[in-house]
């Protein structure tokens, strides 16, 4: 095994799941590869050289620009623009394509 492809993968329950973890990393966004129908997100800890890939399989595409949390409520809502209300905390939702399987 080649020791540049060792990562940690974590499969969260539901997409839902995914959103709040973005929404708490120092960078939020969501990966999404519509071939394979998975979310991920990528986090790179300080103390190890581990990226840990957290992911989610998807039932239905988002066919938004962005998905909304808001910090008080919880409530998670979907659009194509960036956010203006104060407690929301926007999220990008990037397509992306890739040779490599995550999962």
């Amino acid at each position: 095994m080649n020791s540049q492809n060792i990562q940690i993968k974590i499969e969260v329950e539901d997409f839902e799941q995914l959103v709040l973890l973005s929404s708490v990393m120092p960078v939020s966004l969501i990966n999404i590869d519509v071939e394979k129908k998975i979310a991920f997100v990528f986090l790179q800890p300080l103390a190890s050289t581990l990226p840990v890939i957290y992911f989610s399989r998807l039932d239905k595409i988002p066919q938004n620009k962005f998905v909304y949390i808001n910090r008080v409520t919880g409530k998670i809502k979907y659009g194509d623009e960036f956010s203006t209300e104060p407690n929301d905390i926007t999220i990008p939702l990037v397509r992306v394509k890739s040779r490599d399987s995550i999962v």
